[in-house]
């Protein structure tokens, strides 16, 4: 990306991620109720882009995740991600005490954020911590440690004493 800010000159001040929510949203409107489907948004944006934001270098994605999917997937997606965002929120909620759960959704949140100006998700790294946070969220269980008292030996480690359950009673 650097390098182009370089190579390029001079290009329209409005072209870059305004532009393409711009073009992406057209594209939408026209496509609603089942999209392009999806891996086709490279070839479908082509159809939408003004004349005069075609340089050399192409427009590969939306830079919103969002209206990427939207505009790949039309209503039904519109609507999965809706529910989503449902899902998510109604879970956290009924768990919105346990401080795991709140650092899950807050970090999902941050990468959601992200997603309305890249595509932070595409990157395998992000996208398996997403995944570990909505399993975190959606986990239907609870983190916090059980407060039940059963048989226990007091154990002496490095002059540290420590309270190790056993099983059963029996030594």
């Amino acid at each position: 990306g650097a390098w182009t800010k370089f190579g390029t000159g001079e290009l329209d001040p409005d072209f870059g991620r305004g532009e393409f929510a711009r073009t992406t949203i057209e594209g939408i409107q026209d496509n609603w109720p089942l999209g392009v489907g999806y891996g086709n948004f490279e070839n479908a944006y082509k159809v939408y882009e003004r004349q005069e934001m075609i340089f050399q270098w192409f427009v590969n994605h939306a830079h919103n995740d969002f209206l990427e999917i939207i505009f790949e997937g039309g209503i039904i997606a519109a609507l999965l991600l809706a529910a989503y965002g449902v899902l998510l929120y109604s879970s956290f909620w009924k768990h919105r005490h346990d401080a795991l759960r709140r650092m899950a959704l807050l970090s999902i949140t941050f990468l959601l954020i992200h997603s309305l100006v890249d595509y932070p998700l595409r990157t395998m790294s992000l996208a398996l911590s997403f995944a570990l946070l909505n399993a975190i969220i959606f986990h239907a269980g609870t983190f916090a440690r059980s407060a039940r008292a059963g048989p226990a030996m007091e154990v002496d480690v490095g002059g540290d004493r420590f309270l190790v359950p056993i099983e059963g009673g029996t030594r």
